[in-house]
């Protein structure tokens, strides 16, 4: 692109880039995709153009195989929705999830968002009813618990892990209950998950029924046709009716694309001290115990829990714990009262250097704390001071473990795992993730007497030590001028720790806080200090080092405890039978896809060490838990779900390869115009620098942009602002160039002072004549949505009578025009007439092609659902004509006369069932015929659409040297 820029080439260059692509072209999404912080893969793209290019369908399910960026393809569809200002928009995901939501929506996206809880939702929800200013991001649980409150008409509605809502088929499934019904106000819901099929078929019923309960017609007939039936009908029509509402991407087709790095275990054995041992085996034996006073009945499973990991953490993490929980049940027996240990009472036993995992505090919240009325006797009174001394003695012990072996231990790893780091070639970075502040501080400790002091960070809930504030304060110094501060501090407090980790630090020390919303692909070493009981926690640790963008194989450290058979067998179970820690993407679709509740699986390890006293029972419980996921999907089911959702399309890899070249040259193309319009409209209030990628604003045309330097997308630059698309400054520049008063004037394109010079255009150098421009607009409407697509409609004469189409046109306009006349001219608009005429026509051909597809796609629903009805129809006759068939044979075999005619009356009144359910059909037929001609109709109708013509100039041209 060239300086020498007029305000007709501005103008045009304006409406190409607001013109309305195909819903299947990737131009479609360029402007998302130009301000995105990410480069999308062509599988995301096609997920997202499919999600978005359904209007008759009221949701889909987007299933993607794990680690290929369904979090992406969703996002892209929200931007989209939000470019629209269709901002009503909720985001449902496992609760450990929301903040990594809220994070990347933002960061990739720059989409507002945030957490939608019990606290903030009487403030957040009734803004959805005016104009929502960002997208609320809710658990699983708050949309169970809260139901009512989300009954609301919904822009749209996305559901992460969906694969919680399978089982939503058996009417069972009150969460998923829930969704359904938040679903169904939405206009269109799109559902995630990589494993949309597990054992039954029925789940995939469910699963769609989440969005669209009648798209199966009814369980009955989803069974009669594709379970009882199928030996006969096979799987073609099930796979292509999933085809329509799903899209799935296999590694193998992406393969391409990405680059897939390994993850590589590593796993340091260590043996506790005596002290340490001494101390498991005394809190474990007071947890074992059938009578606790410390622990209400209502809240003991999730308190042992906690003291349990705490205790495989630290000394340091279960030695506060034990004194919190000491401390309180004192203070009850001071009072003379027991009290219920539930809600509030519960969480402040936990409070001290504990990051509790959302789910728990959500399930310990659902209670309030309660007071027993009944004053306890002196016997009772004196059992819970004796535990009190205990609990008190268990801490003092800990308190006097300084050294823990595991801590020893984590030097040699580290060591271990640097050595492997050098010859990936890696840096040599390390996250090392732990369950308790407590334990965070103590490996500090451990780590800078080791002399590792130096370059290291700690990242947890608060990050407010004085430390990180100095960290912080550093990072707003240094980026006081750009786009990275958010003002929000807890964000950009995690951000600032992040870029202090990639940029001078060796090891961060994390929390839980950090498995959530924070990317760390320039680190490729993870050391589990404690092993998380969930696999999905597991999973969201490794994903944060383990995901798109990391260049090298990941090292993953664990650590064996072989003191312990309870931990040994635990991390056995999630290394074997979960693979989480080898292979491409770690955790198969399948076994993660049956852990449809983490915390219930935590909760059933901590069942198992609390009922068990030796290791022979240790054992066999650990071996029943393995075999209840050890085959967890059948060989049925495999080659079920294979065929169903596996090979949906044949001509994936065309399409994909066609995304890839696509999104190339669309994206290279929208920011080439969107430079040289932004150029030429900011010419006197801006200093460009270099190819103009770089200005200086000052001052500013429009109220919402800021003064001072920016860049465009491909050359980031620090104490800068990103130029966007969708921002105000972009905004008023394209609005600015689309209203140039461009009258019909004589312009001279200079070949030699230009950048591009296509070889076409060359041959016609000293050429003179006249061009048009217009843009051709077709619009349709489609259940509620406008489904546009606009077009350059141009065309050029030479003065010798050639007709130059609209690529001549704009390889003309992309030339350095070097005169513009001053004196109007007359030409005569009636010579383009024939060739745009014949060109519309064309254009208008592709694109009711293209509209036809929404009714074929109407008219196939409504066939399939006739079927589906015809399906039930015959099951219910079949079943009728068995029970008549089954009475008259047991009235011959009768020998009683009174039962014998008992029967063959319950044998008449079979067939008559079946008699009047025949009749019953044929009516329903009739009506299902005419409703569907009638709908049919309808549809034709709105798919016809209308057009419009805008005419943007009209010139004479020359092309000089």
């Amino acid at each position: 692109m060239t300086a020498f820029l007029t305000d007709y080439q501005s103008k045009y260059f304006a409406y190409e880039l607001q013109r309305s692509y195909a819903n299947d072209h990737v131009g479609k999404l360029a402007g998302l995709l130009f301000d995105a912080q990410v480069e999308p893969k062509p599988h995301q793209i096609d997920a997202a153009l499919f999600a978005l290019q359904t209007p008759f369908l009221p949701g889909v399910i987007l299933a993607d195989e794990v680690g290929l960026g369904k979090t992406i393809e969703a996002g892209i569809v929200i931007s989209q929705y939000w470019a629209e200002r269709k901002r009503r928009i909720l985001i449902i995901a496992p609760s450990s999830l929301r903040q990594q939501w809220k994070q990347e929506l933002y960061e990739k996206f720059l989409i507002p968002s945030t957490i939608l809880d019990a606290k903030s939702k009487d403030s957040l929800l009734p803004k959805t009813d005016t104009r929502a200013a960002e997208v609320l991001v809710c658990s699983y649980e708050f949309a169970h618990r809260h139901e009512t409150s989300l009954l609301k008409s919904w822009d749209l509605v996305v559901a992460d892990e969906a694969h919680r809502l399978r089982s939503y088929w058996n009417g069972k499934a009150k969460m998923a209950e829930a969704v359904s019904h938040v679903a169904r106000s939405a206009h269109k819901t799109v559902l995630l998950t990589a494993t949309p099929l597990q054992n039954k078929l029925e789940e995939l019923y469910g699963l769609v029924s989440i969005f669209d309960p009648d798209y199966f017609y009814s369980l009955d007939a989803f069974r009669e046709r594709y379970i009882k039936s199928r030996d006969l009908t096979g799987d073609d029509d099930l796979v292509e009716r999933v085809a329509t509402i799903s899209k799935r991407t296999l590694r193998k087709d992406a393969n391409k694309y990405i680059r897939f790095t390994k993850r590589m275990p590593l796993t340091v054995e260590f043996t506790p001290s005596p002290d340490e041992v001494r101390l498991y085996d005394l809190v474990n034996d007071y947890l074992q115990r059938d009578e606790l006073f410390a622990f209400a009945g209502s809240q003991r499973h999730l308190s042992a829990l906690i003291i349990r990991k705490r205790l495989g953490s630290s000394t340091y993490a279960v030695a506060s714990t034990l004194e919190n929980i000491a401390n309180r049940l004192a203070d009850e027996v001071a009072a003379g009262k027991l009290r219920d240990n539930r809600g509030g009472l519960f969480l402040a036993d936990f409070e001290a250097g504990d990051e509790l995992e959302e789910e728990i505090v959500e399930e310990a919240e659902e209670t309030t704390a309660q007071t027993s009325s009944a004053q306890l006797d002196a016997e009772t009174l004196k059992r819970m001071r004796a535990e009190v001394d205990e609990l008190r003695e268990y801490a003092a012990l800990a308190r006097s473990i300084t050294v823990n072996q595991k801590a020893v231990k984590l030097n040699e790893a580290l060591d271990m795992g640097f050595e492997r780091l050098r010859e990936l070639g890696a840096a040599e970075k390390a996250i090392i993730f732990t369950d308790s502040t407590k334990t965070q501080e103590y490996i500090a400790r451990t780590l800078a007497d080791a002399g590792r002091g130096e370059g290291i960070v700690l990242f947890n809930g608060s990050n407010t030590s004085p430390e990180q504030t100095a960290i912080y304060q550093a990072w707003l110094t240094a980026n006081k001028d750009g786009d990275l501060i958010t003002g929000i501090p807890a964000v950009d407090r995690r951000k600032a720790l992040v870029d202090y980790f990639r940029e001078q630090g060796t090891i961060m020390i994390a929390t839980e806080a950090a498995a959530e919303g924070i990317n760390l692909q320039f680190c490729s070493m993870l050391v589990n200090y404690d092993l998380p009981w969930n696999p999905q926690r597991v999973e969201q640790r490794i994903g944060r080092v383990h995901r798109f963008g990391q260049k090298h194989n990941v090292v993953v450290v664990n650590f064996s405890n072989k003191g312990n058979i309870a931990e040994q067998r635990i991390l056995e179970l999630l290394t074997n039978k979960f693979q989480l820690f080898s292979s491409v993407f770690g955790a198969s679709d399948e076994v993660l896809g049956a852990i449809e509740d983490g915390l219930d699986f935590e909760k059933t390890i901590s069942d198992i060490l609390t009922r068990c006293r030796t290791a022979d029972e240790l054992d066999s419980a650990f071996k029943e838990l393995e075999a209840q996921y050890a085959g967890e999907i059948s060989r049925e089911m495999a080659s079920a779900k294979a065929k169903v959702f596996d090979n949906l399309d044949p001509h994936v890899q065309d399409r994909l390869k066609a995304y890839d070249t696509q999104s190339g040259e669309v994206l290279n193309r929208f920011e080439r115009l969107l430079l040289a319009v932004t150029r030429h409209e900011l010419d006197e209030h801006a200093t460009f620098e270099g190819d103009g990628r770089t200005f200086v604003l000052n001052p500013s045309p429009v109220q919402d942009a800021p003064t001072g330097r920016y860049f465009f997308k491909s050359q980031p630059l620090e104490n800068a602002h990103q130029y966007r698309y969708a921002s105000p400054l972009a905004q008023h520049v394209v609005e600015t160039a689309k209203t140039h008063d461009t009258p019909a004037r004589e312009l001279t394109f200079s070949l030699g002072q230009s950048e591009r010079v296509s070889s076409a255009i060359r041959a016609l150098e000293g050429t003179r004549g006249e061009l048009t421009v217009s843009v051709a607009t077709f619009r349709m409407r489609a259940r509620d949505e406008d489904v546009s697509e606009s077009y350059m409609l141009a065309g050029a004469m030479t003065d010798d009578g050639r007709w130059l189409d609209e690529e001549y046109v704009a390889d003309i306009l992309d030339l350095a025009c070097v005169d513009v006349g001053t004196r109007p001219v007359a030409i005569d608009e009636g010579r383009f007439t024939p060739h745009l005429d014949t060109r519309r026509a064309e254009l208008e051909k592709e694109v009711q092609g293209r509209n036809s597809r929404y009714y074929d796609q109407q008219e196939e629903l409504l066939y399939r659902n006739q079927q589906d009805r015809k399906a039930e129809h015959e099951g219910k006759i079949r079943e009728y004509r068995a029970k008549e068939k089954e009475a008259r044979k047991l009235a011959r075999q009768a020998d009683d006369p009174m039962e014998q005619l008992r029967l063959k009356k319950e044998a008449r009144k079979w067939e008559q069932r079946a008699e009047e359910a025949d009749e019953d059909f044929r009516d329903t037929r009739k009506k299902l015929r005419a409703e569907a001609d009638k709908y049919l109709e309808l549809i034709e109708q709105s798919l016809q659409g209308t057009q419009e013509t805008e005419n943007l100039f009209t010139i004479r041209w020359q092309l000089s040297e």
